[in-house]
């Protein structure tokens, strides 16, 4: 009986910490302008655009989330928008987004590189940035 229990425990561990790395950690409404105001200052912040339930964008979220897990830990910018949050739509618009998912890096207001369904490989080489 103890080991079932065990068992059923870890993988409810399991099941939490893939969870947590198969959903996108959107930047939240009331920070998007104090986001966006950044991507004007000297230093690169990345912009991940993504669309829920888009299968490319899905195959890329553990990507995106080590990506903001390290640039958080060196405090770099990381935004994240989804295109089905009608409150981001403006930013795809501005940033000429037409196809999810989409990583620009941007400093001093310019975007100065632009990846459109991006690998691991890009993934990981932004990260390494």
């Amino acid at each position: 009986m103890e080991r079932i229990t065990r068992e059923k425990n870890e993988l409810n561990v399991t099941t939490a910490f893939l969870r947590y790395n198969n959903k996108y950690h959107d930047t939240p409404n009331d920070q998007l302008k104090t986001a966006f105001h950044q991507t004007l200052g000297k230093h690169k912040t990345v912009i991940v655009f993504h669309k829920k339930g888009c299968s490319t964008c899905e195959k890329l979220t553990g990507d995106v989330n080590k990506l903001q897990k390290m640039r958080d830990q060196n405090n770099q910018a990381t935004i994240v928008v989804d295109y089905m949050n009608l409150v981001t739509r403006q930013y795809f618009e501005q940033y000429h987004v037409q196809v999810a998912p989409t990583v620009l890096v941007v400093q001093k207001g310019a975007v100065i590189k632009r990846i459109v369904k991006p690998t691991h490989e890009q993934m990981a080489q932004i990260a390494r940035e």
